[in-house]
């Protein structure tokens, strides 16, 4: 009887390359730089206000978290994740006030030669959540003053339809109010963070000006987010239609992807919510949807540096 082939132990040596993912969101920029075994090495964010959108803005942002970054001579791969569009490294964000906003000069100032990738937010949480769950099909959504979707069932960048990105917010879902995105009844002026603080205290803001405006609405979102701990039925009360609306877009996604597992995350996401979002969709559907809390233990930078440096070893072809 043979004994096969003897056991060998590989070791990857983690200072062999660093990659940094960069998180441009509403209210922060952060940036993490990772080594080979995508351990945290060092974290720096700067606040954002409504006088910091805009493109000339958000590169001048970039560029003062990238001059507090270290070990750029280590560094082979960034990967930055916004929240808007992204179509070949060019962002489009109403949120941000983005229009065709390109990446390449700020970067070229700091890495004289590096791959980059820019990719939305939820497809950086998507990328992070695919690993964390061992390759299995998921669908990714991620809830809170925002809605956005990402669908992915492999990281292998050379199928085109590893992954599909939803603007979920902006699907229509009725009402009469404009969006800040132009569109008439997109499910976000019916079902976030917003159409829940509007119901709760704020019964004649429009969503247009809650954008422009966030930062003066945080202690609210704050307060309204916690409602559930001391005031349950008030929370079921302003959260009753808003289940609704995302109850029928999750089961319309999951008829047509059936992912393996659906992922709630983001700011505006409790336990409390998870519970009875997943109550709602049970008593509508007999499909078992099976719905992941995870709040907001996801890793944006994380997912974002996975990408870029997948992306790296890809273009070098190691």
């Amino acid at each position: 009887m043979g004994l096969g082939r003897p056991k060998h132990s590989l070791h990857l040596n983690p200072e062999y390359w660093y990659s940094l993912g960069i998180k441009v969101g509403r209210e922060y920029i952060s940036a993490t730089v990772f080594n080979s075994k995508f351990e945290i090495l060092e974290k720096n964010s700067i606040k954002i206000t409504k006088n910091d959108m805009g493109n000339e803005n958000v590169s001048k942002l970039i560029d003062q978290i990238l001059s507090k970054v270290h070990h750029k001579d280590k560094i082979k791969s960034i990967g930055i994740a916004f929240s808007g569009n992204v179509n070949n490294n060019v962002v489009n964000s109403y949120i941000l006030k983005l229009e065709n906003f390109s990446l390449e000069r700020v970067i070229k100032k700091h890495f004289k030669d590096i791959d980059f990738t820019a990719l939305n937010d939820v497809e950086a949480i998507a990328t992070e959540e695919f690993v964390n769950h061992e390759g299995v099909r998921i669908l990714v959504i991620n809830y809170g003053t925002g809605i956005g979707a990402c669908y992915l069932n492999s990281i292998d960048f050379a199928s085109k339809n590893h992954k599909k990105i939803l603007e979920l917010g902006h699907f229509y879902a009725g009402g009469n109010e404009t969006c800040y995105c132009g569109s008439i009844g997109c499910l976000e002026t019916l079902a976030s963070d917003y159409a829940a603080l509007k119901k709760y205290k704020f019964r004649n803001l429009k969503i247009t000006d809650f954008i422009e405006n966030e930062e003066d609405y945080e202690t609210d979102l704050a307060e309204l987010r916690k409602l559930y701990e001391y005031s349950n039925k008030k929370a079921e009360i302003i959260y009753q239609d808003i289940f609704v609306y995302l109850t029928a877009a999750i089961i319309n996604i999951y008829k047509i992807l059936t992912p393996k597992k659906v992922i709630l995350t983001g700011e505006g996401v409790t336990p409390w919510f998870s519970q009875n979002l997943q109550k709602k969709i049970l008593s509508i559907t007999k499909d078992p949807i099976p719905i992941i809390y995870r709040g907001l233990e996801n890793n944006i930078e994380l997912g974002a540096a996975i990408t870029s440096l997948q992306n790296h070893i890809i273009n070098n072809k190691f």
